[in-house]
């Protein structure tokens, strides 16, 4: 039997960037990356995938994924040639899964995510200014916007609450890349409003809109088979050849230029105000201190207490206290980090936070306590939005 070798090529890539680590992907490691995501195709676009000989693989490095293609030939050029034909309708869709909860405290995004949405990326943007190897997916260059990035999610049950009196005639569903259209099931009206009812099985997953009279209504993503699954987000990559040149991944010939397009997702680090709370035991070398002042000499000692930092961008006052808790805050937003380094020392020295005591008079001045920790990420405080706070508590 003769052998059949196939030939891949690289069709498309995908990266999940996060300025908050170091190497800007995840955490540190020594041999294996671990992700705070999972990325998955859907069930439609493992089919069609296999359907048209590509394979799908996760890259760790990078985040995020590759999607390799079997290609036939090249054209005059050079390029090869996709072996499957493409149609304009085709499309490549994967979700998101979240692995770290953390990450909505560290990354810049809202705090909560409202239950009825998910976060969208696609390739379809309009942005010449891209280049092939770092196409963003979100609606602003920049990186994901908590909120433009979001959209809203819907399950084959899709129902929606009109503001007015129509039939089942008048209220369709557009599925957006296909152009398939679903009629309402039911309308019922009650006074001036109607409740609209749509089954949308017949669809694949995809961007969906809701039309009322041809006018669009809502828009928001069916999710098809894993409508009950915990999904982060999704990102939905149109196969057209007439996408703009940059963000195109197969030409109008099937042909796939040399240089493959590279997405990304990039995720801004969150910035927060610093607030460190030191809780004095009466055992305490500075509660004993300050139990043998005057009022008056208290008064002043507290006055004289002060974090400082090896970095003239972080600065701190006192915002309470009590005798026995020390309340104090930075006085501008701190980008949180995996790494913290001194922002003003030539040599990227890390960042070292100390709480002093006299710090207005040199001669007295000394350290109470250096290296204190920096906040984590588990927990952040925005009861008080929009300022959001990362705390740090401290016994002495």
């Amino acid at each position: 039997m003769p052998t059949v070798i196939v030939k891949y090529s690289e069709l498309v890539t995908l990266s999940v960037m996060q300025l908050f680590y170091s190497n800007k992907i995840c955490r540190s490691y020594q041999s294996t990356p671990v992700l705070d995501f999972t990325i998955v195709p859907t069930a439609e676009c493992q089919a069609f995938m296999q359907a048209k000989n590509m394979v799908f693989r996760n890259t760790g490095t990078n985040g995020g994924f590759t999607v390799l293609a079997a290609t036939s030939g090249k054209t005059i050029t050079g390029n090869n040639i996709i072996r499957n034909k493409i149609t304009k309708a085709d499309k490549l869709s994967f979700f998101m899964v979240l692995r770290n909860p953390e990450l909505i405290n560290f990354d810049l995004l809202p705090t909560t995510l409202n239950k009825g949405n998910i976060y969208y990326f696609s390739n379809q943007v309009k942005d010449l200014a891209a280049v092939r190897n770092n196409l963003h997916l979100t609606k602003n260059v920049a990186g994901v916007d908590g909120n433009a990035d979001q959209l809203k999610k819907a399950t084959a049950n899709y129902k929606y609450n009109f503001a007015g009196v129509i039939t089942a005639a008048d209220a369709k569903v557009k599925h957006l890349l296909t152009g398939a259209t679903v009629t309402a099931s039911s309308v019922i009206v009650q006074n001036t409003l109607s409740d609209i009812t749509f089954n949308l099985s017949a669809l694949p997953s995809g961007c969906c809109q809701l039309l009322v009279n041809n006018v669009v209504t809502d828009t928001f993503y069916f999710l098809g088979t894993m409508a009950n699954q915990q999904i982060f987000g999704v990102v939905e990559l149109s196969l057209s050849s007439a996408l703009p040149a940059n963000y195109r991944i197969i030409e109008p010939d099937q042909s796939l230029v040399t240089a493959r397009p590279n997405y990304v997702v990039l995720f801004k680090n969150r910035q927060t105000f610093w607030r460190y709370t030191i809780q004095l035991q009466t055992n305490s070398a500075i509660y004993l201190e300050m139990s043998k002042l005057s009022p008056v000499q208290k008064t002043d000692f507290i006055k004289q207490l002060g974090i400082s930092a090896n970095d003239t961008n972080v600065k701190f006052k006192l915002l309470s206290n009590t005798d026995l808790s020390l309340v104090f805050v930075s006085l501008a937003n701190i980008a949180l980090m995996e790494k913290y380094t001194s922002t003003t020392s030539a040599a990227k020295d890390p960042l070292i936070i100390t709480l002093n005591k006299y710090i207005n008079t040199p001669a007295k001045k000394a350290v109470i306590k250096t290296n204190l920790p920096y906040p984590s990420t588990a927990t952040i405080d925005a009861g008080s939005l929009p300022a959001i706070y990362s705390d740090v508590f401290i016994t002495l």
